[in-house]
């Protein structure tokens, strides 16, 4: 009897399985966007404003932030009728703005940083710090530009105040090794 059971049970579940019937699905097109931003458009070129949650990040590596949420094949796909030869594509936030060219094959060509109010690299902030004892300082811009993704120039422009001293220092980023559009 115990036989006789077991050899229905497996008799119904080969009927089951070889009943089932293999459904082939269309291709399912996904679309993953990370970055919720306003995009807007200025004549040829797009603006994208990133959130004030997501500032620091995009301050602190921009270009590894437009790679991370910004897939230029999707943006050209969507733009296609209009036959640019090249995009201007600017990512903008409280704190600054990057430019960036590609051309018509999504290719990237070259780079503008502009930062206001950036947070100093660990070594540049020591060095200053050591360097010029009981300043305090009160205003730190970022320019940087970039041939492709390779780093072609990078500027720290600091003021320094100590009661009525005021110093302006002008910082090469690339030699002193720091430098916020390095990937």
């Amino acid at each position: 009897m115990k036989t006789f059971v077991i050899s229905i049970l497996l008799s119904l579940t080969a009927a089951i399985l070889s009943a089932q019937e293999v459904t082939v699905l269309d291709e399912a097109r996904l679309f993953y966007a990370p970055l919720n931003v306003a995009v807007t458009q200025e004549g040829d070129s797009y603006v994208y404003n990133i959130k004030e949650s997501q500032a620091r990040q995009f301050a602190r590596d921009p270009i590894g932030f437009m790679k991370a949420n910004f897939d230029i094949q999707s943006f050209i796909a969507h733009t296609a009728k209009k036959k640019y030869h090249a995009y201007l594509v600017t990512f903008k936030s409280t704190n600054g703005a990057l430019e960036a060219d590609f051309d018509s094959e999504g290719n990237l060509l070259e780079t503008r940083q502009q930062f206001k109010n950036v947070i100093l690299p660990a070594q540049l902030r020591n060095e200053v710090y050591n360097s010029f004892q009981g300043y305090t300082l009160t205003k730190a811009k970022y320019t940087a530009r970039t041939k492709g993704e390779i780093l072609a120039n990078a500027t720290y422009k600091i003021r320094l105040e100590n009661g009525k001293d005021k110093q302006n220092l002008k910082i090469d980023a690339r030699s002193s090794g720091v430098g916020l559009a390095v990937n």
